[in-house]
C-alpha cells in the first residue's frame, strides 16, 4: 500500500516540475505494463509511456501480469496526463494521475515494474520498489528478475550472434572455406 508520506512527496516533487501540457483522457488499452493508449477529450488517441518506471518486455516473465495490472487500474477511469516529451518511438512520455494519485506508485507497489533511477531520481518511487521487493510482490517473487534494459541488451547480443548465412542447395557443394566431402566409392559393376 502506498504510504501517505510517499504520496505527498511525489505530489510536492511534481508541483516543482516545469510547466507541462496536462489533459484528461480515458484508457483504451494497455500496450504493456508501462504504456497505454489513452483517448483525450477531443477524441484523439495517444500512445503514452509512463516516465520513470519500466515493466517487463513482451517475452519476459510477468509481461502479461504487468500489462493486465495496468489495464485493471486504469479501465474506465479519468486519467490526468502530464506530458513530458516524446520517447525514441514517438510515444508521449508522461506522468499519469488517477484521482490525484501518481499511477507509478501503484504499479511499483504492486511489483509490476522497476523504478528507472537513471530517468527519474525519486526517493518515493525507489521506496515503493524496495517495499514490493522486500514483500516479494509481483515480479519480485522471482529471486533474480532481469530488468527490461538488461533483457533488451541480451536480446541484441543474441540476435548479433545468430548471423544468417545464405542457404545453399546441397548440390552447390560445400560452404565456402570447407573441403569437399570425399566421394563415395564406385559401386561394383560401374
Amino acid at each position: 500500500m502506498p504510504t501517505i508520506v510517499g504520496q505527498l512527496l511525489v505530489l510536492v516533487a511534481t508541483a516543482l516540475q516545469p510547466a507541462s501540457t496536462t489533459w484528461v483522457g480515458k484508457a483504451e488499452a494497455p500496450i504493456d505494463g508501462d504504456t497505454l493508449r489513452i483517448r483525450d477529450e477531443n477524441d484523439k488517441l495517444h500512445k503514452v509511456r509512463i516516465q520513470g518506471i519500466e515493466s517487463p518486455e513482451d517475452g519476459q516473465p510477468f509481461f502479461k501480469a504487468a500489462r493486465d495490472h495496468l489495464g485493471k487500474v486504469t479501465k474506465g477511469r479519468d486519467l490526468q496526463v502530464t506530458e513530458l516529451g516524446k520517447d525514441s518511438t514517438g510515444y508521449t512520455l508522461a506522468t499519469i494521475r488517477i484521482n490525484g494519485q501518481d499511477l507509478r506508485i501503484d504499479i511499483l507497489a504492486a511489483g509490476m515494474a522497476w523504478h528507472q533511477r537513471s530517468v527519474v531520481d525519486d526517493p518515493v518511487l525507489e521506496a515503493e520498489e524496495r517495499e514490493a521487493k522486500a514483500r516479494h510482490l509481483g515480479l519480485w517473487v522471482d529471486t533474480d528478475p532481469v530488468a527490461p534494459w538488461e533483457w533488451r541488451d541480451g536480446e541484441e547480443k543474441r540476435k548479433k550472434g545468430r548471423k544468417k548465412s545464405p542457404r545453399k542447395s546441397p548440390l552447390d557443394g560445400p560452404p565456402e572455406g570447407l573441403p569437399a566431402a570425399p566421394s563415395a566409392p564406385a559401386s561394383p559393376g560401374s
